[in-house]
Parts: structure tokens; sequence; C-alpha cells
């Protein structure tokens, strides 16, 4: 065995050494930052909202000029371009969800996985979809730590939910329906995660519209409180819509006569909404409804 080898048989023995004396806790919080970091070294693809972004802030820099301001620590642009870059987006988020989910993070684990990924230093490349090409950065560990934040990695899905969305779910979906909980606001309740549950199993498994109703059901759920009848609830959020609609309508009727700069003259708020989006989250309702409750409600105009 030459003398290279031997060193490297070397470190592979300490290093085995090293995990056989580490607790569970820290072998589970080892696990979780390497395949973080296995996902971080495939490189970061930008999304086009966050060129466009870059783009309109900063005039359509070039890969030298970012350099620039990230390695200006005098730059105002500097902290806020970093985090942009540096943001988990959902697709990242989907290859990690089957590790989360299977480890558990806790809150008092998020300090042990930083240390890990902090561990030596943290490159990653980001590539730009235009002739931009990619840059390389060494992310420092505050912002790391930030980055950890927005993974959510200590919020966990209620196991009933888990399974409801497994029998629901096709492979290639799963994670991605777990990741749109996962990164939702509102707080877990019985009701509310019973109403979640009895979504995904009446919904239906063919249905093209599921993860655009989810949305709608996750936005929802954050907005009402937790004692809240949920069906109740569903049909006075859709009573509101339509007595958006009824006013937008007359609005409507107004600047036909008269302009804008008129009825705010005159004294008038004038609101213009987006009748479209309003027409179809009255339809997402009734479509939740009827799957969940079997019923729905017709709202005709007063008169």
């Amino acid at each position: 065995m030459t003398e290279k080898r031997k060193q490297r048989s070397e470190e592979r023995r300490q290093g085995n050494e090293g995990r056989s004396q580490m607790t569970e806790p820290e072998k589970k919080c080892e696990l979780i930052a390497a395949e973080i970091k296995k996902t971080l070294n495939k490189g970061i693809d930008l999304s086009a909202d966050v060129v466009h972004y870059i783009d309109s802030t900063l005039s359509n820099p070039t890969i030298e000029e970012l350099q620039a301001i990230l390695a200006d620590d005098a730059n105002c642009e500097k902290d806020s371009l970093m985090e942009l870059l540096f943001f988990p987006d959902e697709s990242m988020q989907i290859q990690l969800e089957e590790t989360l989910e299977r480890h558990r993070p806790q809150n008092e684990d998020e300090n042990k996985i930083l240390t890990y990924l902090c561990r030596n230093p943290l490159q990653v490349t980001f590539r730009f979809e235009d002739d931009r090409g990619t840059i390389k950065l060494l992310i420092p560990e505050d912002v790391t730590r930030q980055f950890l934040v927005r993974l959510k990695i200590s919020k966990h899905l209620d196991a009933k939910l888990i399974e409801s969305i497994f029998n629901y779910c096709d492979d290639k979906n799963l994670s991605r329906f777990k990741v749109k909980i996962r990164n939702s606001r509102f707080s877990p309740t019985e009701k509310k995660t019973g109403f979640l549950c009895n979504f995904f199993h009446s919904i239906g498994s063919q249905s093209n519209d599921a993860l655009e109703c989810l949305e709608f059901v996750l936005e929802f759920l954050d907005e009402i409180k937790k004692d809240d009848d949920i069906y109740q609830a569903l049909m006075a959020r859709k009573k509101s819509y339509f007595l958006s609609l009824q006013k937008a309508k007359k609005m409507d009727a107004r600047l036909e006569k008269h302009n804008v700069e008129t009825l705010m003259a005159q004294g008038e708020r004038v609101v213009l909404i987006d009748q479209a989006d309003v027409r179809k989250k009255m339809r997402i309702i009734d479509r939740i409804s009827q799957a969940v409750f079997g019923k729905t409600e017709n709202i005709v105009p007063i008169g």
C-alpha cells in the first residue's frame, strides 16, 4: 500500500470512529446537512422572477458587476442581493422534502445543521438562463442561517395528513403538495387539518385543478379563525367576492360616463379589481365545497 493510500485509509478510519461516537441527533443533523450540501452542489438555476428583479433594480448587470456589488461590504445592495440569490425555491425544497420528513429536525437542531453546513467554506454556483452564464459565491454563515429558516426544516405535517396526501398523489406530485403545505402560513388545528385530509380524500385523483384548489385552501385557512365553521367561512368568502363583482360592475358603468379623475374629484373612491380572477375564485370555492361538503350555495343579486 502506498503512503498516500495509507493516509486516506487512516483518514477514513478516524472519520468512522468520530461518527461512531456521535449521538443519534448529531448523526441526523449531519445527514440533513449532507443532503442540503448535495443539493446545493448541483448549483441553483435563477428563476425568471429573480432575474427580472435583478435586472429591473440593478439595470441589467453583467456577471462582473454583480461580483463587484457582492464583494463590496459598503454597497447597500449587497445583503439583499445575496439573500435574493440564495433563496430556496420550490424545486429545491422538493428535492429535500423526503429527507426532512424522514428525519424530522426540530428547532434545536437548526444550529447543529448550520454548523455542519459551514464546517467547510460553502460555495454555490448560480446560473442565469441567458448568456450571462454563471457566478460562484462563498455563502456567509448569516446568509446560510437565513436560508435554513426559509426552508422551514422544523415544520412538520400531521401523520394523518401525510397519509391522505400519499393516498391521493402520484410519486411525481407527492413532495410538491407537501412542500406547498410546509410553506403555508396557517397554524394547524384539528379542524383545519381534518378539513385538509377530507380535501385530499374527496377532490378526485384525476383532477387537473387540485394544485390550484390547494393553493387557495392554504391561503384561506390562514385567514380564518381557528374555531370558524369552514363551510360557512367558504360561503361568506364567496358572498364577499360576489359583492365585489357587483360593485365593480357599477364602477364600470360609472366609468363609461366619467373618467377616473372626474370621479375622484367628486370624492368617489375608485377601486378596480380583476373581475376574471374573482370569478375564478368563486368557481374554486364551489369546486372545493362540492367535493368536501357535497354542497354549495348559489348567490343571486338582491332585487
